[in-house]
């Protein structure tokens, strides 16, 4: 979802054919608001615009607003904060705003409808699902709920002919069954109408959250419960299947879209797997090296992973040798630290010591520390890294721009890896005591 905040400006004429108003009159109210138009990859930025002291918001909505999606955003962060409405070009748009951060459309027939709409099909996906769930699935009540269903939608679709909304209902068009014969052969077939009235290359819903939602939805929902995993990466497979009938740049956004929930969700193995089988192959083919990158780098970096190898160079003065070594070449302790610090570092400086301080009450072959230093000069470093005997000390130099600290994606210091015995990433804790909690806690 934070890959469509980029923003990307779009002149806009203030001379206000309609008028998006909102009501966001709530306790600890809002300041401010930034309407976008959505499209794909992208929110072109609108308008923005300050609440008055009443909490009320009053946008002009001008003759060259292109009829589509458009997102308001009414706090900080954007991607927490935001909620997205349909604009035909033809009506105005007025809500309110409530505490639980609801919104009710008071005028705008295709809002009230399209909204309407979603909270009744979230309803019946309640009260399905609550049935399908039962210990023993009761086909007399759920014959009934499927019948009002069938009976709703209807009237849904008869009620939004010719209306800017009805792309958007037809292409949420749920499963509408005509009886029913039992759980497996209800969810098969609900799986199978899901991406069967999803139309990827209508550009209107490709200038909309739908894509996303409901490719969220597939994957999620539709799974067996004895093979998670395995289930995931197949609805993964349909999407991905699915999309070939569209610019491959579409394909690339969409599922770097999921990919990105995936990673924030940390489905590690789901998100690994759409960027090994599709993305990946995707950016190569069409020269995104960047993207291509950073997918191997999550991979490479991911929980369970083997750690990236690297090598640095020991120079013994009393032999006047040096020799290289790497982390393949350390064998024969039960766990590893991996940590990226720097002399010029304040937090580094207070963190490390204690970590040497504890590492010095352990048995050398339970626990062995390499302390990458990213450094600008090894002038500074070497006096300081002396300090730490215990460890394994390696110098980086270039700092930001070192290949160690590139390879495990080091944006700051200090940063902590730990690894069991085959060297496999078990955590990387975020502080010194979450580290020092894993120690602790080794077997």
């Amino acid at each position: 979802m934070k890959k469509l905040l980029l923003v990307v400006l779009l002149p806009f004429t203030m001379i206000g054919q309609h008028t998006l108003k909102g009501n966001f009159a709530v306790e600890d109210g809002y300041k401010f608001a930034i309407l976008y138009r959505i499209a794909p990859g992208n929110l072109f930025y609108v308008t923005d615009s300050n609440m008055n002291t009443e909490g009320v918001l009053e946008i002009p909505l001008s003759e060259d607003a292109i009829p589509g999606v458009y997102r308001l955003v009414y706090n900080l962060p954007q991607d927490e904060h935001f909620f997205d409405f349909l604009y035909n070009g033809n009506e105005d748009v007025e809500l309110n705003f409530s505490e639980d951060k609801d919104v009710t459309y008071i005028t705008s027939d295709d809002n009230i409808r399209w909204s309407n709409y979603r909270k009744e099909l979230k309803d019946f996906d309640i009260e399905i699902t609550g049935l399908m769930t039962a210990t023993e699935v009761s086909k007399k009540d759920t014959k009934k709920v499927l019948k009002r269903k069938k009976k709703w939608f209807k009237e849904v679709q008869e009620a939004a002919k010719g209306t800017f909304s009805e792309t958007f209902i037809t292409n949420t068009q749920p499963y509408i069954a005509d009886n029913f014969e039992s759980k497996s052969n209800y969810n098969a077939k609900a799986k199978e109408a899901h991406l069967k009235h999803l139309d990827f290359s209508n550009p209107l819903i490709q200038n909309s959250s739908i894509p996303l939602e409901q490719s969220l939805k597939y994957i999620f929902t539709f799974v067996d419960q004895d093979n998670i995993t395995v289930s995931r990466e197949e609805n993964m497979d349909a999407i991905a299947e699915s999309l070939k009938m569209v610019k491959t740049s579409y394909q690339i956004n969409l599922l770097e879209n999921i990919y990105n929930f995936l990673v924030a969700q940390q489905e590690v193995k789901e998100a690994n797997y759409l960027a090994k089988k599709h993305l990946i192959p995707l950016a190569q083919a069409t020269s995104k090296l960047d993207l291509a990158n950073r997918l191997k780098t999550y991979m490479s970096l991911s929980i369970g992973s083997v750690a990236p190898t690297f090598m640095w160079t020991d120079y013994d003065p009393e032999t006047d040798t040096k020799t290289t070594n790497s982390l393949n070449d350390i064998e024969g302790h039960e766990n590893y630290v991996i940590v990226f610090w720097s002399s010029l570092c304040s937090h580094c400086l207070k963190e490390i010591p204690l970590l040497h301080k504890k590492i010095e009450e352990i048995e050398e072959r339970e626990i062995k520390v390499i302390a990458v230093g990213l450094e600008d000069f090894e002038e500074e470093w070497a006096p300081k890294a002396a300090q730490f005997p215990k460890f394994i000390n390696v110098i980086g130099l270039g700092k930001w721009d070192n290949e160690i600290g590139n390879k495990y994606d080091v944006t700051a210091t200090p940063s902590y890896f730990f690894l069991d015995s085959e060297k496999k990433i078990k955590a990387k804790p975020e502080t010194l005591e979450e580290l020092l909690l894993l120690i602790d806690a080794r077997e």
